[in-house]
């Protein structure tokens, strides 16, 4: 094993050396020469032309490379792709074991089941066990996938009697790619800006990344926080392959700051979750001491324990420890390119490499020698889950949206959890859930754990910082009316893959067809009627209509009406649209009379005329690629409506004139004045401006595009106390107001104490409002990030959301925030001109699937023109 590692370092300080930054030794040339590899297998250089560590790899050469070592080893075989990205690259893995274990795969693949299944008989140690390699997740984190072609081939061609026994032992499930369009975006990035001589200056550009960056997918999400909701499709095809082979150990490669040291886990002890078994943590510890160990042999110095943590069950480290499976996170320091100057040397590509390559045959080495450990371990994981006794069910259900409650359940079983459908009423604590349309969870599945931390609302903590967020509370997040405890003896019938989908055949009416702006796939069908230049109007108040076949149908605020132009029809292809829609389920109803029996009339003039919108939104420099990566991504996929993106840098000199909309996630501090008088100037001629976040919103205040009153803490109304005392030059009283004195140590735990993470608030939702059209409850859990809090609006009609007097649902909040949160503001509408600023404090689009806030954005930008601030 030790000569493997020197092996490799010689490898890649003779392309460093070699290089000089114009050529590198064959990779075949130097293991060639090695007694201890097989020379009939192809090595990376021989299918590629590129020596690892030269440059870095693409996807196709990755690929290329690990298709033709399957197709001649007798230790690896292709499994196929399990995803293709939103660029268009395929996410492919393969099993690599001893020759005799990959030609029984199959039988193996099968018996996994039969660990997991409670009542088996079958002897789980005399499996081998199944350890899952994942590589380099954020793109801009290449060198686990750069590592990924050396780590195949070495397993495959060497002679070592050891690496034999060990494959013997140990399935791996090699992942090389988790993020194919990130690390495309960053290999072009460092490999088009590297010199001949690259420069090791970390303000190099090659280094600095313009945004987005490789570390995202394709539009800009940060996949390892994509295992709980699984919105795109390279975590969908992750989760399946993970769950189709239940693995005892799952490996996640990553890097981190240049000037770290190499991390392994276990990661702080004091924030692992709750739900995570001891015996977890201990086998973790275990296989770190092979880490430690190789390290060691080395002289790396590397670091445990402390940074990152086990808490939020979303990450690729994380997720497999309630699945009965030993989750390990590794983070190398990063080159970010070629090689950089840092505080301990020269780290170069190679060395990035070279780190991974060593945590990979360690973890091989660990899982063998662990073999039994780990499967007695996830057998009796599940078989402690069945012996709970847990029973009862969850209820949920999402009264006229069942897009959103499908796609809930969608989730669930992306988790291996099963879902019933209540088949007879049921009231519990004053709700009535209806049969048909309620989901019923049983507690009492294989999946229980993960269920629990799905539905899990947590206040108390034993340690209140976080890596990531603090809550995740899934039902909430959907805008669920669900039960928050398990109902016991309710009656259930399997769930069908048509649930909640009603085709129906639209009948004509000459009247026109009304829409249920409930159904989240309403607004993918309004900004293809508008396309279409149907007429489409809005309605400002509830009704009861009558609908062919149907009779009485109640529609509330935001319910969507179609009708033909004077001395006209409706164009073909909006109608074509609408009986598609209701082939698929859709919510369309066919209009017996204009007359109605209840509420407005159809002709009514509270039916306001709708304009399809145009939007535009500022990215580049000084933005988040994750917000404008989340808004892009709801708009493009889901409501199906463009979105022009334009960099900050030319905002300046784009007409917003032609744009009803424009999204600004981030302040715009580079900004010319000219920016600034062009937006005053949109606002007020009718256009609608969406700031999101405290930062953009002070940012606009600064500049008097709107006003906007912060709740101060107690700290900063001291300071401000504090500098007037200075100021009448009182020093007892500027003394008075001093902080008492505290340990330099503690700074840093304080000072988090005082974030907000990641909380769940109640929010309560003006369901009138055109903002607030398509809900029917005042209650909607908010998703918060920030420890700023805004005063409502000086109307008393402009404020559609506020938080609740005691708004905290569920996470880490601490007292004082809690207090200034409670009855402030969410969201206003600063009315202005023919216009209006919204100023948006939280994220509503949150990582894709704060299902239950999205609806906000979609009616400021279809209901834009409602926007008034009545007096």
């Amino acid at each position: 094993m030790k000569q493997a590692f020197k092996l490799l370092s010689f490898l890649v300080l003779t392309v460093i050396a070699s290089v000089s930054w114009s050529s590198a030794l064959s990779l075949k040339d130097i293991l060639a020469t090695t007694p201890e590899l097989r020379s009939d297998l192809p090595s990376p250089t021989t299918v590629t032309g590129v020596a690892v560590g030269e440059r870095h790899w693409y996807h196709h050469e990755i690929v290329a490379y690990l298709d033709s070592l399957a197709a001649v080893s007798p230790r690896m075989v292709a499994l196929g792709t399990h995803a293709t990205s939103y660029g268009g690259r395929s996410l492919v893995s393969y099993a690599i074991s001893s020759e005799s274990n990959i030609a029984k795969l199959q039988a193996i693949k099968a018996a996994r089941a039969d660990i997991i299944d409670p009542t088996t008989t079958l002897e789980a140690t005399a499996q081998p066990a199944v350890m899952h390699m994942m590589y380099s997740i954020h793109g801009n984190e290449p060198s686990g996938s750069n590592a990924a072609p050396m780590v195949a081939y070495y397993l495959n061609a060497s002679l070592n009697p050891a690496i034999a026994a060990q494959l013997e032992d140990v399935v791996i499930i090699f992942n090389p790619m988790l993020n194919p369009d990130g690390l495309d975006r960053f290999a072009h990035w460092t490999n088009s800006h590297r010199g001949q001589v690259p420069s090791p200056d970390a303000n190099d550009r090659e280094h600095r990344e313009t945004v987005p960056n490789g570390r995202t997918n394709y539009y800009g999400f940060d996949l390892n926080r994509d295992w709980l909701p699984h919105q795109h499709p390279e975590s969908r095809g992750r989760l399946a392959l993970f769950h189709a082979w239940k693995p005892n150990v799952q490996l996640d490669f990553h890097e981190q700051g240049s000037n770290s040291n190499f991390f392994f886990m276990p990661g702080k002890p004091e924030r692992t979750n709750p739900l995570t078994p001891a015996i977890n943590q201990a086998l973790t510890a275990k296989i770190g001491e092979y880490h430690a160990r190789a390290f060691d042999r080395e002289g790396i110095l590397y670091f445990s324990e402390e940074g990152y943590d086990d808490f939020f069950m979303g990450k690729g480290s994380t997720y497999p420890d309630l699945f009965g499976c030993v989750g390990i996170l590794f983070e190398q320091p990063s080159s970010r390119g070629s090689r950089q100057d840092v505080i301990s040397g020269r780290l170069t590509f190679p060395d990035t490499i070279t780190n991974q390559f060593r945590a990979s045959l360690s973890s091989l080495e660990a899982t063998a020698e662990l073999k039994d450990e780990l499967l007695a371990y996830q057998q009796t994981f599940y078989q402690d889950n069945a012996n709970q006794g847990a029973s009862g069910y969850y209820l949920a259900t999402a009264n006229g949206d069942p897009t959103r409650l499908r796609e809930f359940v969608r989730i669930l079983e992306g988790h291996g959890i099963i879902t019933e459908v209540l088949s007879q009423d049921t009231e519990v604590e004053g709700n009535t859930y209806r049969a048909g349309s309620t989901i019923a969870i049983p507690l009492d599945q294989s999946q229980s754990t993960y269920l629990k931390t799905l539905w899990n609302r947590q206040l108390e903590f034993e340690e209140n910082i976080f890596y990531d967020v603090s809550t995740w509370t899934l039902p909430w997040a959907f805008n669920l009316q669900h039960t928050r405890e398990p109902v016991q003896r309710v009656k259930t019938t399997a769930i069908t893959q048509d649930f909640l989908t009603r085709s129906a055949t639209l009948a004509a009416s000459n009247i026109g067809y009304l829409i249920d702006w409930r159904d989240s796939a309403s607004p993918t069908l309004l900004y293809g009627l508008l396309e279409a230049r149907a007429n489409v109007r809005v309605a400002q108040r509830p009704f009861t209509a009558s609908v062919i076949d149907q009779g009485r149908v109640d529609f509330g605020y935001g319910s969507l009406l179609v009708t033909p132009q004077l001395n006209d029809t409706i164009p073909a292809q909006a109608l074509t649209l609408m009986q598609t829609a209701a082939a698929n389920g859709l919510p369309v109803y066919p209009v017996a009379s204009s007359h109605t029996p209840q509420g407005i009339d159809l002709g009514s003039r509270d039916f306001h005329v709708l304009q399809m919108p145009k939007v535009l939104i500022a990215t580049g420099a000084g933005t988040s690629a994750y917000d404008v990566g989340e808004i892009w991504h709801l708009l493009d996929r889901r409501v199906q409506m463009p979105l022009t993106m334009v960099d900050t840098h030319q905002l300046s000199r784009i007409d917003l004139a032609g744009y009803t909309h424009v999204i600004l996630t981030n302040p715009l501090r580079q900004s010319p004045d000219q920016l600034v008088d062009n937006l005053r100037r949109f606002v007020l001629d009718g256009g609608v401006l969406w700031a999101q976040g405290a930062a953009t919103i002070e940012w606009l205040s600064d500049k008097d595009l709107t006003a906007v009153h912060w709740r101060a803490t107690e700290a900063s109304s001291a300071n401000k106390e504090a500098a007037a005392a200075i100021a009448q030059e009182d020093t007892e009283a500027f003394e008075a107001l001093l902080p008492e004195r505290r340990p330099y140590a503690d700074a840093r735990d304080e000072a988090a104490f005082k974030l907000v993470r990641g909380v769940i608030l109640e929010g309560k939702v003006d369901i009138t409002h055109p903002v607030g059209y398509g809900y029917t409850e005042e209650m909607l859990p908010m998703f918060r990030r920030s420890a700023n809090f805004m005063a409502r609006s000086e109307n008393a009609y402009s404020t559609p959301i506020v938080y609740g007097e005691a708004p905290l649902l569920s996470g880490y909040m601490s007292a004082e925030n809690q207090a200034l949160a409670g009855s402030s503001a969410s969201l206003i509408v600063d009315a202005q001109g023919d216009g209006a600023v919204v100023l948006a404090l939280d994220a509503v689009t949150f990582r894709a699937f704060w299902w239950g806030t999205q609806k906000l954005l979609i009616n400021t930008l279809f209901f834009g023109s409602l926007l008034e601030e009545p007096r």
